[in-house]
């Protein structure tokens, strides 16, 4: 089954939906909150002046609860989920791969045509047998949702998920 953005969303359980917009209703700014106000007030039937007058963990609680958020929305929540809970995966993953980078940010004038599919494979077969499997998963679909290199991961992932 290939992997989504919308995909992996209803497929976390509630408590990290519910921790993923926590970080981003505290963290995240102007147009952002905008742009997720507006696909709130539509999958909610809501006005938009409602929805940006609402309490924070009003928001959380309805980013968390709304299924259909779309592919980007999803995307950033999981970026920044992954990048404040799960850094020392991502950390642990370029190690791996011998990927210059500064605390999990890869740098900008890495080549990614270095990367063979079987190191990439290799490197997240390791990864899933770490300590922080739930993480591990979760930031490897991420991966993979970001197209090449990544793609041959989901090769590796587990099934019937």
């Amino acid at each position: 089954m290939t992997v989504s953005a919308s995909r992996v969303w209803r497929q976390l359980p509630n408590e990290i939906r519910i921790a993923i917009s926590q970080i981003f209703w505290a963290e995240a700014k102007g147009i952002e909150k905008q742009i997720v106000i507006a696909s709130l007030a539509k999958a909610k039937n809501l006005r938009e002046v409602f929805v940006r007058k609402s309490s924070m963990e009003r928001l959380v609680n309805w980013t968390a609860a709304t299924l259909a958020l779309p592919d980007p929305i999803v995307d950033d929540l999981l970026k920044r989920y992954l990048l404040h809970e799960h850094r020392a995966v991502i950390v642990s993953f370029l190690d791996l791969l011998n990927i210059p980078h500064s605390n999990g940010m890869i740098e900008e004038n890495f080549d990614y045509a270095t990367l063979t599919n079987e190191r990439v494979q290799a490197a997240a077969r390791s990864l899933l047998a770490s300590a922080d499997r739930t993480g591990s998963e979760l930031y490897l679909k991420y991966l993979v949702l970001q197209g090449e290199p990544w793609t041959g991961i989901e090769e590796v992932l587990p099934t019937g998920e």
